[in-house]
């Protein structure tokens, strides 16, 4: 018996937005407030338009987030401002309504957005959890949960898996504290506010469910893989003797998948947390 599926079925329950639009690049600055439950967000979005793109709206995936500005610029000229946003709950997504249409078959529109969110509970999108410190003080941590359809809790966003795009990523964070993402640190800067504001590597060109992103205290143990891939555990300060087995089995998993499979790990490190 052969079933075939097709890509109507694929998409069924789920809101795919116009293909007349497309991201290719994500640039995202996140400042998590780890005291009010909440984060400000900056995301620049290179786009690429069809011939077919004839609207004055964008529609992104966006969820549980509040809009404070939004604007597109095509090249050298002046931006275009956002004159409305109809924000979808049930759907999830956010429409911005421009004054002045999108240019049709162009790959130089950038679309830059201004937002709120809220460091969540239900361990979904960009989400807020605890742990316990070696004095038995309870301490917050953030970090992220994308797959398969929350990432639009931390960002507007092309929320599907087909609607690949590179990412960078920076976090401002209180100098205390310290953030991991999928790439290495690209650079960090202190403020004299007490904050620190830390720039990720480029990532490649992946679905928005894979960016992951972590926020907090850490220890951590390292060690590398056959092929040169640095790996480490990270523990909450003072605990990071329990994560010694984790580390082993993680280079152990990534030597196995790469002999099996014979495609080496696509990324320059892989971490893990172990709490």
């Amino acid at each position: 018996v052969t079933m075939t599926i097709s890509s109507s079925d694929k998409a069924k329950g789920r809101v795919l937005l116009p293909s007349t639009i497309i991201p290719s690049r994500y640039d995202l600055v996140i400042t998590p407030d780890l005291e009010k439950f909440t984060f400000e967000g900056e995301v620049k979005i290179a786009l690429t338009t069809s011939q077919a793109c004839n609207t004055n709206e964008i529609t992104l995936h966006a969820k549980e987030l509040c809009f404070i500005s939004a604007n597109f610029v095509v090249g050298e000229a002046n931006p275009v401002e956002a004159q409305e946003f109809r924000v979808g709950l049930k759907v999830t997504t956010a429409t911005l309504v421009f004054g002045e249409k999108l240019p049709a078959d162009s790959s130089d529109v950038i679309l830059n957005i201004r937002y709120t969110g809220f460091l969540n509970n239900q361990m979904a999108g960009f989400y807020r959890s605890s742990y316990t410190d070696i004095h038995g003080k309870s301490k917050i941590m953030a970090s992220t949960q994308f797959e398969s359809l929350d990432a639009r809790r931390a960002f507007p966003c092309w929320d599907e898996p087909a609607r690949k795009a590179v990412f960078g990523l920076s976090l401002v964070i209180p100098s205390n504290l310290d953030c991991l993402s999928n790439m290495p640190t690209k650079s960090c800067h202190s403020f004299d506010n007490g904050t620190k504001k830390v720039e990720f590597l480029d990532s490649p060109k992946m679905s928005t469910y894979l960016l992951a992103f972590l926020v907090g205290e850490f220890d951590h143990l390292q060690a590398q893989t056959k092929n040169g891939v640095l790996v480490k555990v990270h523990t909450p300060p003072g605990k990071v003797d329990s994560g010694q087995f984790a580390l082993d089995c993680a280079v152990k998993a990534l030597d196995a998948y790469d002999d099996f499979f014979g495609v080496p790990y696509p990324l320059p490190k892989l971490d893990a947390y172990d709490d």
